[in-house]
């Protein structure tokens, strides 16, 4: 296994745990090198865990920016998404937004783990 597949794992096994921080941590470093589509990949990856790490800090302003970017960014790198389903990932995260836009306020978050391949 080479250090960036095992760079990448590491993150997600951070993100299906709930540590939404470390995994944006540990994908950080991979996205720094990245080239081609797989930087924006990277990209969205990253700020869909920073959205959710906003989330659980009661954040929901951080989390929906970082949503829409996200989404976008990994729009772009889809081609390069070898390991997540990016058209799954994209319905978690509109179902999770949607869920935070409860006027009520009463909605339980649906906190997800990466749809990978």
């Amino acid at each position: 296994m080479s250090d960036d597949h095992a760079k990448f794992k590491e993150g997600c096994v951070y993100f299906n745990a709930g540590d939404f921080f470390e995994a944006h941590e540990s994908w950080e470093d991979l996205w720094h090198e990245a080239q081609g589509p797989r930087h924006p990949y990277l990209q969205g990856l990253i700020q869909v865990a920073a959205a959710l790490h906003h989330a659980s800090n009661g954040n929901l302003r951080g989390m929906k920016k970082l949503f829409a970017s996200g989404l976008a960014y990994l729009e772009k790198g889809r081609e390069a998404a070898d390991e997540v389903d990016v058209e799954e990932l994209t319905q978690l995260v509109l179902g999770f937004q949607n869920a935070a836009d409860d006027p009520t306020g009463q909605a339980e978050l649906p906190y997800f783990k990466l749809p990978l391949r």
